[in-house]
């Protein structure tokens, strides 16, 4: 089964679009869907749906935890070159139906609100 990610990212007006075609494991359980997959770090990454929101666990060093609910704020930390730094997650849309996602979430900076990037990621699996 493949897991194809398409991620626009509007960094301060500059965007970038970012496609990966990758080998996922697909597995239904307890009312939730879960996708696993390496990305190009060589990184394990869950993704764990449910028709309202998803959590995306990275397992890098440190692990990274991120979760979308549609119109809701949510924190994560991430690893920088500065070390690791909390952020805001704001997440605009999700929407999940048969076998695609989107989410349209925002990446902000708790103290000022500032927004770092803004992403409108699609994902689809599937046997294609």
């Amino acid at each position: 089964m493949k897991l194809v990610i398409q991620n626009e990212i509007d960094l301060d007006g500059e965007m970038e679009v970012v496609e990966e075609i990758r080998d996922v494991e697909f597995v239904e359980k307890g009312g939730f869907l879960y996708l696993t997959y390496h990305n190009e770090e060589k990184e394990r990454v869950v993704l764990k749906m449910s028709d309202t929101d998803c959590t995306m666990t990275r397992f890098s060093q440190p692990k990274s935890v991120m979760q979308f609910i549609a119109k809701e704020k949510t924190v994560t930390q991430i690893a920088t070159p500065v070390g690791i730094q909390s952020l805001n997650v704001v997440t605009e849309s999700y929407q999940k139906e048969d076998a695609q996602a989107r989410i349209d979430y925002k990446l902000q900076i708790p103290q000022t609100g500032q927004t770092l990037a803004s992403y409108h990621l699609k994902m689809k699996w599937g046997n294609f």
